[in-house]
């Protein structure tokens, strides 16, 4: 059953806002880490820091309204799928790293 949208105060989006981006700026730390360990020209690196550059603009605005927080978690996901497709790349990084002394 659908009925209204109940109506929710500012403080309430705000404080969903931070919480989310709070995980939001943790997976695209972890996103950054794996960027960086790919050449420049890498279309994946390419890729990551433009979703980073996005995330980065849509972290900085405040979130007081639904419109929002739908931003904030649509954010979260492209970070966390731009994380799942640079995972395949770990290895061959970790391998670079723990190969030096």
């Amino acid at each position: 059953m659908r009925g209204p949208i109940p109506t929710r105060r500012p403080d309430d989006y705000e404080q969903v806002g931070l919480l989310l981006a709070g995980a939001a700026r943790a997976v695209a730390d972890d996103v950054r880490a794996l960027a960086v360990s790919l050449p420049e020209d890498d279309g994946r690196r390419l890729f990551a820091e433009f979703v980073m550059g996005q995330a980065d603009d849509c972290l900085a605005r405040p979130s007081r309204n639904l419109l929002r927080v739908r931003d904030r978690a649509r954010t979260l996901r492209a970070l966390y799928e731009r994380l799942d497709r640079l995972q395949g790349t770990a290895p061959a990084a970790e391998a670079i790293t723990t190969a030096s002394p």
